[in-house]
């Protein structure tokens, strides 16, 4: 079904054309929208829209409406506010002069100038400015969908917009949502391309922790897969690189910080991939196998603390050898072993939920494959959060669970010697 919102084809006037008709159906909206962008109280008396055209012109085609304000809001009075839109483009402060002087050869005297970005990169001018983000403009509306439908529309259809724009390639720098959460459940199944919506901008947040940076060495500069260019599948993932990672040289060779969504769970692990350097592997396996369960008994008191007040989530670990039949197939998974962390130690240690039955030898399992590796073998520790138990991974706070979780992992990368993990 075409959405209500879905009248233009160039990308920016579509997010344009979506907030106006929202403001324009809800007048109380738009008044909120006017003080949010001014500070001050919308003006009395009626307040008119236009999009694409100039107050008092005829409605103009898209072709035609080069060098027009995206939309104005203005009154019979003398008051305007212009919007200038952009969304990979960057606002042109030339452009910005234009429709000042547009706008006051109209007669209005008391204008301010809206730009709405992707980025932070807005050009200074002498005149009022006022820069917003899509990303502020996306919490915005969120904050007034309790009060608004057309706020709730807005919203959704800003959502539906970076999923197209990011698949397309369009949007390759910044973002026009925030993270809020992970909403699939059994009402909202899984979605692949908002998933890797979702999982772009829980890294764009992730990447801004100083904790990270500090305790893991978390490098906040180094790109993770690059383009993720699928379109259907029941997982996807990225990653964090570490400082540590030698420039230029695979990922598969170094630890990385990986959060996957997956069709019935996102996961947040620290990933040691098949490749990773003899070196890093080897001061793990030289702990024999009670420091190497002494060690995972530390992270896994730690784990306690990082997930606490989310009982739906899980300690865990994942064991997995695969191999390839050539460069371009998909893997073959020979063998996977994941469970949950608590499984490893007993009641009386401390270390064990009265929930979990103690199995130690999952853990002996893995300890062996990683001594005698000989084999395309992936080893990760973390946290797993279902969608049908975690009272996280809905909301915001996930991102916190996250970041918990992979400085609970941090005595492994001690182990294994990492540069730059605290």
């Amino acid at each position: 079904m075409r959405n209500v919102f879905h009248q233009y084809e160039q990308r920016e006037n579509k997010l344009t054309h979506a907030l106006a008709c929202a403001l324009a159906e809800d007048v109380g909206l738009l008044r909120r929208f006017i003080r949010w962008v001014t500070g001050r109280n919308a003006p009395a008396g009626r307040i008119h829209i236009v999009e694409q055209q100039r107050p008092g012109d005829a409605v103009r085609s898209e072709s035609e409406s080069e060098g027009i304000p995206d939309a104005w809001i203005f009154t019979d009075d003398g008051w305007a506010l212009v919007i200038e839109s952009k969304v990979a483009a960057a606002v042109n402060s030339a452009q910005l002069r234009r429709h000042l002087a547009t706008a006051s050869r109209r007669g209005f005297t008391e204008i301010t100038l809206l730009t709405l970005t992707a980025h932070d990169r807005v050009p200074r001018i002498k005149c009022p400015v006022v820069s917003r983000k899509w990303t502020e403009l996306y919490v915005w509306l969120l904050r007034e969908s309790a009060q608004s439908p057309w706020a709730v529309r807005c919203a959704s259809y800003m959502e539906v917009l970076e999923s197209e724009f990011i698949e397309d390639g369009y949007l390759t720098e910044g973002a026009m949502t925030s993270f809020s959460g992970i909403p699939f459940d059994s009402e909202s199944p899984y979605n692949y391309l908002e998933a890797k919506r979702l999982l772009r901008l829980a890294l764009i947040e992730l990447r801004k922790s100083a904790k990270l940076r500090r305790a893991l060495g978390m490098d906040p500069e180094a790109t993770g897969r690059g383009a993720i260019t699928g379109r259907s599948g029941v997982a996807v993932w990225d990653f964090l690189k570490l400082n540590a990672s030698g420039k230029g040289e695979p990922f598969t060779k170094y630890p990385h910080l990986t959060l996957a969504i997956e069709v019935d769970r996102a996961i947040a692990i620290i990933t040691i991939p098949h490749g990773i350097k003899t070196e890093f592997r080897r001061r793990v396996v030289n702990l024999g196998r009670d420091g190497f369960s002494a060690l995972i008994g530390a992270i896994n008191d730690k784990f306690k603390k990082a997930l606490r007040g989310d009982k739906g989530a899980a300690p865990m670990i994942i064991v997995v050898q695969r191999r390839y039949p050539s460069q371009r197939s998909a893997a073959i998974v020979d063998a996977k072993v994941e469970f949950d962390l608590r499984t490893a130690f007993s009641r009386r240690e401390g270390r064990s939920s009265s929930q979990v039955k103690v199995q130690p030898q999952w853990l002996d399992a893995t300890y062996h494959a990683l001594s005698h590796k000989n084999s395309n073998l992936q080893v990760a520790i973390g946290a797993a959060f279902p969608y049908a138990r975690s009272s996280t991974v809905g909301t915001r706070e996930f991102l916190q669970r996250v970041e918990a979780t992979w400085l609970a992992c941090g005595p492994l990368l001690d182990a294994m010697g990492i540069k730059g993990a605290r």
